[in-house]
């Protein structure tokens, strides 16, 4: 995993920095159908079946879903983080004792040949460093016939917020930062990173925008992104209310919302 200790002590040792992301986009975003519906759409129907998601992060994936889960699935959460871990344990209460929760690296998976028939990796795989690695014991412990669910971004995701964070302080390293990690494992180049490894690659796009009526959301999302990529930091914290001030001013002449697009989409692979 890319910068694995500096990625669990800055940014994923509690959920603190990932929720102030997560809220944006579940709060404001202009399709009303929610991500985690909609990814859990795309999973192959089959009343029974081995489930691994590789950074589940706080479980949001199987709140949402939870009374769509078929009752034979025998679903397995693992994430880089304990602290991430716990938080999904947390998250998934009463429902909790369905699943098995491990700290793991995706590079090296600790499981036999064919173990699973579905493997989920839910904007997770820029984070991982050595990606061949990961995807070859991805491949490795799908069972014949079983489906990779990885989804990721497009290099014109919230394409405003770089902008908006670039005028306001041009020697901030956001749209570096960012950019590092969107170009690592992308919409736009995920498809020839995988097909090493899969046969069918398939790309299924999601359609949404934010319309932010929140500057704090917006601030909060800048601030959680320090440590995400280097210790330089995004938004020095000392900046977040003149910053809040210039998103203010922005919404203001925006009739009190701003507009981010986004891009966001899975490839199913087998």
């Amino acid at each position: 995993m890319e910068n694995k200790g500096k990625l669990q002590q800055a940014q994923y040792a509690d959920p603190g920095k990932f929720n102030a992301r997560i809220y944006l986009h579940r709060k404001f975003s202009t399709n009303p159908y929610p991500w985690p519906c909609w990814v859990f759409d795309q999973f192959m129907k089959k009343e029974q079946a081995s489930v691994l998601e590789l950074g589940g992060g706080n479980g949001l994936l199987w709140t949402v879903n939870a009374q769509r889960i078929p009752a034979l699935w025998d679903i397995t959460v693992t994430d880089l983080s304990a602290g991430m871990l716990e938080d999904a344990k947390s998250n998934l209460q009463s429902a909790s004792d369905r699943f098995r929760f491990e700290a793991m690296d995706a590079g090296n998976i600790p499981y036999p040949d064919g173990a699973f028939d579905i493997v989920i990796a839910n904007h997770m795989l820029y984070h991982v460093g050595d990606r061949g690695r990961a995807l070859a014991e991805i491949r490795r412990v799908l069972k014949p016939g079983g489906v990779f669910y990885a989804s990721t971004v497009g290099s014109r995701n919230m394409m405003e917020m770089k902008e908006w964070v670039q005028d306001f302080n041009p020697e901030s390293n956001y749209t570096d930062a960012l950019g590092s990690i969107e170009n690592r494992f992308s919409l736009d180049n995920g498809q020839e990173q995988l097909s090493p490894f899969f046969e069918q690659v398939q790309l299924r796009l999601y359609e949404d925008s934010l319309l932010v009526t929140e500057p704090e959301a917006i601030v909060n999302y800048v601030l959680s992104l320090n440590g995400l990529v280097s210790e330089r930091l995004v938004m020095d914290p000392r900046l977040a209310d003149r910053f809040k001030e210039y998103i203010e001013e922005k919404m203001t002449l925006s009739g009190g919302k701003l507009h981010i697009q986004k891009s966001s989409g899975m490839f199913v692979s087998m």
